[in-house]
């Protein structure tokens, strides 16, 4: 097994989940500092992969998994970091805060090579490749590749207020729950005894169904915008 470090342009999808990521682990068709040649068509379309921790640490557990893809110019890997770890959210922090000083490797086995000469250099061509894992490292070889930007893991302020949000929901369910004292004839005055029905218009609207109960406290206490963030 072999390792190749590159200089990674890890895009981090602005429509995706939280911890997922895309990073440009190869150029193609250029010589790199190991005097290689990756040719198109040397990886494997769709090969899953997984994501080692920092600097090809085996021994560790794995930080994310992914998917390899490639094109005539470069191969990438779409992945995401197990944020529920903390090695997994250290990871993904670190190349957040690195952008584009973040660099790349990725350990492979050789399937098929052969030697031959580029711009007048020996140099091997890499034919077919299988790739075992990707890793972000501190140093690497790579060629034209960056970093672009990042999706943000939700900050613990909005956390905090989406817990707020979903409490208060919880607690007025558990309000829309609670039995009535005797309202066995459906008037809802609670004595059980029913009377003419009352087709005069209420002072104001009362809620009727949880959801309403919902919407009437949240827009109470001023959570409109937070609210709209996530449904």
């Amino acid at each position: 097994m072999k390792r190749k470090a590159v200089s990674g342009r890890v895009e981090f999808k602005a429509d995706g989940d939280a911890g997922q990521f895309r990073a440009v682990f190869s150029t193609l068709n250029v010589k790199d500092q190991d005097n290689d040649v990756t040719l198109p068509g040397a990886f494997v379309e769709e090969e899953k992969v997984r994501v080692s921790y920092w600097g090809h640490r085996w021994e560790d557990l794995p930080v994310g998994k992914g998917m390899i893809h490639a094109d005539d110019n470069e191969a990438w890997v779409d992945g995401e970091f197990f944020l529920n770890t903390e090695a997994g959210r250290d990871t993904y922090e670190t190349v957040k805060a690195l952008g584009e000083l973040q660099e790349w490797s990725y350990g492979y086995e050789i399937l098929d090579a052969m030697p031959g000469k580029f711009e007048g250099e020996d140099v091997q061509f890499l034919k077919s490749l299988h790739v075992i894992e990707v890793s972000p490292v501190m140093l690497g070889a790579g060629v034209n590749t960056r970093t672009t930007d990042i999706k943000a893991v939700r900050s613990q302020k909005d956390t905090e207020r989406v817990q707020q949000i979903h409490d208060l929901a919880v607690g007025l369910g558990a309000k829309c729950a609670e039995p009535a004292a005797d309202d066995s004839d459906g008037d809802g005055d609670g004595d059980g005894k029913g009377k003419a029905a009352d087709h005069r218009k209420p002072s104001s609207p009362r809620p009727r169904t949880f959801a309403e109960r919902t919407a009437t406290r949240l827009l109470e206490l001023d959570v409109k915008d937070e609210v709209k963030k996530w449904i």
